[in-house]
């Protein structure tokens, strides 16, 4: 019987890899900073269109989360932001082309006035930005990230630090453990 060995990198590289993303809940006077991206389509163009999105993106190869959200903000809306907590970590199920992910969610510093005016958004990526409600936030985002600030806020008034979510919601008092 022989034993096949493997070396402790190639063993590595075998391994699952699982994408990383970033976002930042970023008030401005009490109103939450969103995004509509240009790879997001309207469908019919509604009033009222579940297309927006919260700022950050994707963390790269060798890049902390927190490397990750101040870099994104940076490109995105050419600013600086000063994140001040990790809020939650949701788990992605695989249910389109984008496959499976871990997203972590945090709070930032309040945008200072001078912060707010030097928001230029970069046009290959963001169509357009507002500060808005939370409430009319949570009408207008994509379905994932509305539910995320759902969980965040609830979790910050009970006083959790860091909440695990999966796909938005917390999977210690859902019923059915699917993705929905």
């Amino acid at each position: 019987m022989s034993i096949h060995h493997i070396s402790n990198k190639d063993y590595y590289q075998s391994l699952p890899k699982k994408r990383l993303a970033i976002g930042a809940l970023i008030f401005y006077r009490e109103q939450l900073l969103i995004l509509k991206p240009t790879y997001t389509q309207d469908p019919l163009d509604q009033p009222i269109v579940r297309n927006w999105i919260l700022p950050g993106g994707i963390v790269e190869a060798e890049e902390s989360p927190d490397e990750a959200l101040r870099r994104e903000i940076k490109a995105q809306l050419q600013i600086e932001i000063q994140p001040v907590r990790l809020l939650t970590v949701d788990y992605i199920h695989n249910i389109d082309v984008r496959g499976e992910y871990l997203y972590f969610l945090f709070e930032t510093k309040a945008l200072s006035e001078s912060q707010a005016q030097k928001i230029k958004p970069q046009a290959e990526e963001i169509k357009d930005y507002k500060f808005v409600d939370i409430e009319k936030a949570l009408m207008i985002l994509n379905t994932n990230a509305a539910r995320r600030i759902e969980s965040a806020l609830i979790s910050m008034q009970d006083g959790i630090n860091v909440n695990y979510l999966e796909d938005g919601l917390s999977p210690f008092f859902k019923t059915d453990m699917a993705p929905s």
